[in-house]
């Protein structure tokens, strides 16, 4: 059997698959992302499941980094007379569960970077067009992205340039609902009803998403809160979606701001991996952890 875990709330994935498997997971191996719980949250403890359900092992790629169980679980395990194996593809699973390590070790959401581009940088046309600059494969895997965080952030001048509806059309299920926040410190956005209006400071907003309980978000944004939200060490990856055209011109760059004046001082990616969607290149980065900060 093989399940995961999809909503607040309900059963976590190990569970789902012990009722799933039946009686045919009796001294069997189970293997899991992350280790299993062993407190009473949202949801009754995981460990407490499977040793009633008679497993014989159970492979946990990392400990959970959340403070109530952090090896807890896997104590509970042992001391069942399970065996039990961590570590095996650690650092998949620690991307695999980025946000919510972040969340749990760093009190604060896991902050990500979204830009749709021309090969020359440009985010839209020097009339302001930019639907679409990239293709239909891209904007898909854009839902797909909103699909996986908390939080749609984007700024009032995106808002009042492009009315963009900010919603999940993923058409998957949402493990809750997504929260849309718009930055809008001269209070010019008035159609947004639903949506949090935020006018503080981008760590302040950080601060309070986390009060929220919102694990991620993504930045969908103008150039300008783009380079801000770098430098205020809120973001922690950058997609880029990358259209094979150019437009030329000195309007609109997918990064803006006031510059850094020196190389030194330049913001560092690390890890980066390159995909397509369509005829896009989809670049993927982290910023290195010495940069997420206050220059």
């Amino acid at each position: 059997a093989e399940a995961f875990y999809t909503y607040d709330g309900l059963y976590h994935a190990e569970v789902i698959a012990l009722g799933e498997a039946g009686d045919a997971v009796r001294g069997a191996t189970v293997y899991t992302s992350l280790e299993p719980c062993s407190h009473h949250g949202r949801t009754p403890p995981c460990a407490k499941a499977l040793i009633e359900a008679g497993v014989q092992r159970v492979v946990a790629a990392i400990e959970d980094p959340n403070p109530a169980v952090n090896g807890g679980g896997l104590a509970m395990l042992r001391n069942a007379g399970i065996q039990v194996q961590c570590g095996i593809l650690g650092d998949e699973a620690r991307r695999l569960n980025e946000a919510f390590i972040a969340y749990k070790t760093e009190e604060r959401p896991f902050g990500i970077l979204k830009i749709a581009m021309t090969l020359d940088g440009k985010i839209a046309t020097r009339t302001g067009e930019s639907r679409w600059i990239t293709s239909e494969e891209s904007r898909a895997q854009v839902h797909r992205l909103r699909h996986r965080c908390d939080a749609l952030i984007t700024g009032s001048g995106t808002v009042l340039a492009d009315n963009p509806r900010l919603t999940d059309r993923s058409g998957l299920p949402r493990r809750r609902p997504l929260v849309r926040v718009i930055l809008d410190r001269r209070g010019r956005v008035t159609n947004f009803t639903d949506a949090l209006l935020f006018r503080d400071s981008l760590e302040a907003l950080a601060a309070e998403l986390y009060k929220r309980e919102i694990q991620s978000f993504l930045l969908e944004c103008g150039p300008d809160l783009a380079f801000n939200a770098l430098l205020a060490g809120i973001i922690d990856k950058i997609i880029v979606f990358v259209a094979p055209r150019v437009l030329g011109g000195r309007e609109i760059p997918a990064i803006g701001g006031e510059g850094i004046g020196a190389l030194s001082e330049a913001i560092a990616l690390r890890d980066w991996t390159v995909t397509t969607a369509g005829p896009d290149i989809v670049l993927t980065a982290y910023v290195h952890r010495d940069d997420r900060r206050d220059r």
